[in-house]
């Protein structure tokens, strides 16, 4: 692409892009509401069936969430806790298993009780 830069990028969740990209499938649909899948790329329709299947909460929630895990952690681990959603401490381990800052048990604990408030 000759010409364009990525002037600013920001970490968004799954169930965010869902909503972008269901805009844009409202936008490709015929007045009986039908979109027919000729429309999209192959990398478009899988896409949006990926979306469809992970998004494990609505925008708003999946929003509302990731900027309170902000309080305790980064952004980009905040999008990675929301979109899988971890049940115990060991599976939020394993998100931050490669990172070089390592938490305490408290704040962990504090990134799981907010994860159980949107289950």
């Amino acid at each position: 692409m000759i010409g364009k830069k990525v002037i600013d990028t920001k970490p968004i969740t799954i169930s965010e892009a869902r909503d972008i990209l269901m805009e844009k499938v409202a936008e490709k649909a015929d007045e009986n509401d039908q979109v027919d899948g000729h429309q999209f790329t192959y990398e478009q329709n899988l896409t949006i069936d990926y979306v469809n299947k992970f998004a494990l909460l609505d925008a708003d929630d999946a929003k509302e969430l990731r900027l309170k895990l902000e309080d305790y952690i980064t952004p980009v681990q905040a999008v990675k806790v929301v979109d899988i959603m971890p049940e115990d401490l060991d599976d939020l381990r394993l998100i931050f298993a490669k990172e070089r800052i390592m938490y305490e048990q408290d704040t962990l604990e504090k990134v799981l009780d907010l994860v159980d408030q949107y289950r």
